[in-house]
């Protein structure tokens, strides 16, 4: 290695710091997603819409959400996120 990479080396602590501070901003910004109703309004549907995505396997249990006592549903966030996105680009039908 020559002398700059280890220059560069020292960037990273400071990196790493921008980019915690730049998700913590993030995180205000992005809504939860824990119940149905909050999910439902980040995908601009109706909760009953939310409930067909489910039973017509839009959102697949394990990879979207969890099951908690058989009943109440935990939403998986990246997973939303990710589907809102695929949804809007037209890739989920």
């Amino acid at each position: 290695m020559n002398l700059q990479a280890f220059e560069n080396l020292e960037l990273i602590p400071e990196l790493l710091k921008t980019i915690k501070a730049l998700e913590e901003r993030l995180q205000k910004f992005t809504p939860p997603l824990v119940t149905k109703k909050e999910v439902a309004k980040f995908l601009g549907v109706t909760p009953r819409t939310l409930n067909n995505y489910i039973s017509n396997g839009y959102l697949k249990e394990s990879y979207h959400f969890k099951r908690k006592n058989d009943k109440i549903l935990v939403f998986i966030e990246d997973a939303i996120i990710e589907f809102r996105d695929k949804r809007d680009k037209g890739m989920v039908k």
